[in-house]
């Protein structure tokens, strides 16, 4: 049993570890593109670290926000990792990477924010008894610009090469995934599951009981577990429309799951 449970987390991680290599070519490729002033404003790519607190969890959960709000210089890490060789600078780049989403999430300095108040409350709505750091969180825009989402020019080149949320949700196998990226996102939502898993097969949103499509969806696709919902991003559910948006939500989830 212990093995065979050491066995399949080892897996997982691995598994994370192959997509962002596979993307790497892909990313340096896109980077090469852009104007060097326009390097000099993005952040590092956001990638994800399986934890064990994620790992032992009854159920696996993953919250993907927008886009980070400043996430140190992807400029200054390539250049401090430089090296001849290119397959050791990008494990050591993404060694880096992983260890500064674990670095986050151990010490939750951010645990004040909305997105983060916002994102544990309805963790523990959807999975009670796992306490409230029990989940992943992912971001739909991996690289952010001057601390903003990029200009669109940018982010489609980006997000077209690096297309790698779709590996990474395939990678975690999460059980839940809900999507804080509210409507303004649905483009670019649709964009990054277009063509994956096979041909024809486009994203689509279904209704939530009496929920308007724009407050709550459910999210379909045949890589994205049955479970998967776009909802608001709580800077603007929790923080502005607690009682009339975020507690239905909120209700809405921990009834969904009691079952």
């Amino acid at each position: 049993m212990s093995i065979t449970k050491f066995l399949e987390d080892a897996q997982q991680e691995d598994s994370l570890k192959v997509a962002y290599r596979e993307c790497w070519n892909r990313l340096m490729s896109a980077i090469e593109q852009l104007q060097y002033r326009d390097l000099e404003q993005l952040a590092n790519p956001f990638l994800v670290k399986s934890l064990p607190s994620y790992r032992k969890a009854k159920r696996k959960v993953v919250f993907v926000g927008q886009e980070t709000n400043g996430w140190d210089s992807f400029k200054i890490t390539l250049e401090t990792f430089k090296n001849k060789d290119e397959e050791i600078r990008r494990e050591n780049v993404i060694d880096y990477l992983q260890w500064m989403y674990e670095d986050l999430r151990y010490h939750r300095k951010y645990d004040h924010m909305p997105f983060w108040k916002g994102m544990r409350r309805l963790y523990q709505a959807i999975s009670p008894g796992d306490g409230d750091d029990g989940f992943l969180h992912s971001e739909l825009v991996r690289i952010d610009y001057a601390n903003k989402r990029p200009p669109q020019e940018i982010e489609s080149l980006l997000q077209r090469e690096y297309n790698i949320l779709p590996w990474e949700l395939s990678a975690l196998s999460p059980e839940v995934v809900v999507f804080l990226t509210g409507p303004d996102y649905d483009d670019r939502l649709r964009e990054t599951f277009h063509r994956v898993g096979g041909a024809g097969k486009s994203l689509s949103f279904e209704l939530v009981n009496d929920f308007n499509a724009i407050a709550m969806s459910r999210i379909v696709h045949p890589i994205l577990p049955y479970h998967t919902y776009r909802t608001y991003h709580p800077n603007y559910s929790l923080h502005y429309n607690e009682q009339s948006i975020f507690n239905p939500i909120e209700v809405f989830l921990r009834e969904l799951f009691k079952k």
